[in-house]
């Protein structure tokens, strides 16, 4: 498996400590181990009264029991090491790309064609004397539930 390790170390010491990274990763049967120095950075907030660090890249190859311990030694490094992270990377398998793209792009075109290039929405009009009854209709209805409210708190009114 390939791993991806990112190290946010205090800048004094980050030479030291990135030095016993790779030594726990290559004890920990770690290959290949890629090293990118991504320099200094001034952090958003502060850590540990630190305002800037030195970032570091790790990208490496190592089986899943062997992260256990790099992973360990990460976490015993309180005075040198702000922030890390280790992501597992999935290896992609290659495709071919002409043939497949071609294909690909020939079968767009096709479905492309068969869609419709713009779409009308028609309205009918509708019919004034209908919306004019709809309106007097919903009044009616509104007049009847506030006559029967109003006959429901009299009849409560002449229990009591």
């Amino acid at each position: 498996m390939t791993y991806e390790l990112v190290i946010v170390a205090v800048n004094d010491k980050a030479d030291q400590l990135l030095g016993r990274v790779e030594k726990s990763i290559k004890e920990a049967s770690g290959a290949n181990v890629k090293l990118d120095r991504l320099g200094k950075k001034q952090l958003a907030y502060a850590i540990k009264k630190q305002t800037d660090a030195t970032y570091f890249l790790l990208n490496f190859e190592a089986e899943g029991e062997a992260i256990g311990p790099v992973w360990d030694k990460l976490r015993l490094e309180q005075e040198d090491l702000l922030r890390y992270l280790l992501i597992k990377k999935e290896n992609k398998k290659p495709r071919a790309r002409k043939g497949k793209r071609l294909v690909e792009k020939e079968q767009k075109v096709e479905v492309e064609k068969e869609k419709p290039k713009v779409t009308v929405a028609v309205k009918k009009k509708t019919d004034e004397s209908k919306v004019a009854k709809d309106k007097k209709a919903t009044k009616v209805k509104k007049e009847t539930k506030v006559s029967q409210v109003k006959e429901k708190v009299a009849q409560k009114g002449k229990k009591k």
